[in-house]
């Protein structure tokens, strides 16, 4: 299964990205808040892949992982398709 998935809590997403699936992490050049990609102070395995969102719109995706409402607007933008309507996505609300 190919779960898109934001890196935004570290801990928890090194948690989550050390299942059997393949994880697609959007990376941006700056790594700014939308794009940080793998975690750099966290071990991560090799089925999490950063991928550009240039990238995600070619990736077949099963399901999106969102954490924060923008991410709802840049997985529509990024993959020419709408979480929720076009394809399954799960909100999970931290803290």
């Amino acid at each position: 299964m190919n779960v898109l998935v934001w890196h935004v809590h570290g801990s928890w997403t090194t948690s989550f990205v050390h299942g059997k699936h393949r994880y697609l992490i959007p990376v941006t050049p700056d790594r700014g808040p939308y794009g940080l990609g793998r975690a750099r102070t966290y071990p991560w395995p090799d089925n999490a892949i950063e991928t550009t969102p240039e990238q995600l719109r070619h990736e077949h995706i099963d399901v999106v992982l969102l954490q924060r409402p923008e991410e709802l607007h840049l997985a529509e933008q990024w993959l020419a398709r709408r979480p929720g309507r076009d394809l399954p996505a799960i909100y999970v609300e931290h803290n």
